[in-house]
C-alpha cells in the first residue's frame, strides 16, 4: 500500500509521515527532497520562486506529476509499502494515481496560521526558523490561502482533508486513523 500525504506547507505532513512510517514500519520521503534533486539536475520548468496562488500551486503540481508518477511506480514495484508526503501534488492527481496503484491519501491544511504560530511551532523543517521576518510573514499569510485551495480540491475530488489548526495532537491521531482506515489506532 502506498500512502500519500499532501497539503499546505507547515500543516504537519512530515510529522504525520514520520509517525505513520514508525507505526507501519515503512519508509517515507518528502517531495521536497525529490524537487531539490530535480532542481539540482536543472530539470526544465523547475519552480524557482515562492508563489502560493492556486494557479502557481497547480502549475508546480502539473510540472512535478510525471516525476511523482515514476516514483510511485518504482516504490510500488520495489517495496510492500511506502509513504510520500509533500506540497507538490494535488487531490486530482492522487485520484488519477489510485486508478493504477493501491493507495490511501489525506491532505492537511492549517487555515488559522499566524506569524506567532509559525514561529512557535517550527515543525520538522528546520530551515523555516532561520527565514527572515518578511519571508516568515509571507508564509504565515499564504498558508491559510493554500490550505483553503487544497480543501476545495479535496472536496471536489472526494479525498480526505483535515485542518490541523486546533488541537494538533488530536488531529494527528485522526489523520492516522483516516489514512490507515484503522479505527483502533
Amino acid at each position: 500500500m502506498l500512502y500519500l500525504i499532501g497539503g499546505a506547507p507547515r500543516a504537519g505532513k512530515s510529522i504525520l509521515g514520520q509517525q505513520l512510517a514508525t507505526q507501519l514500519q515503512l519508509s517515507w520521503i518528502s517531495t521536497d527532497l525529490l524537487v531539490q534533486v530535480l532542481k539540482a539536475k536543472d530539470v526544465a520548468g523547475a519552480p524557482t520562486q515562492w508563489d502560493a496562488s492556486p494557479a502557481a500551486i497547480t502549475k508546480k503540481a502539473e510540472w512535478f506529476f510525471p516525476c511523482l508518477e515514476r516514483f510511485v511506480w518504482g516504490a510500488q514495484s520495489l517495496a510492500d509499502g511506502y509513504i510520500i508526503e509533500g506540497v507538490d501534488f494535488l487531490p486530482g492527481q492522487v485520484v488519477q494515481l489510485a486508478t493504477h496503484y493501491p493507495l490511501r491519501s489525506i491532505f492537511l491544511g492549517c487555515e488559522k496560521m499566524t506569524l506567532d504560530r509559525f514561529d512557535r511551532f517550527p515543525g520538522r523543517s528546520r530551515g523555516y526558523a532561520a527565514l527572515p521576518e518578511e519571508m516568515r510573514r509571507q508564509f504565515a499569510q499564504d498558508v491559510p490561502r493554500w490550505s483553503t485551495f487544497v480543501r476545495q480540491e479535496t472536496t471536489r475530488f472526494g479525498v480526505p482533508y483535515l485542518d490541523m489548526s486546533d488541537n494538533f495532537q488530536a488531529r494527528l491521531q485522526e489523520a492516522i486513523v483516516l489514512i490507515t482506515g484503522d479505527g483502533c489506532s
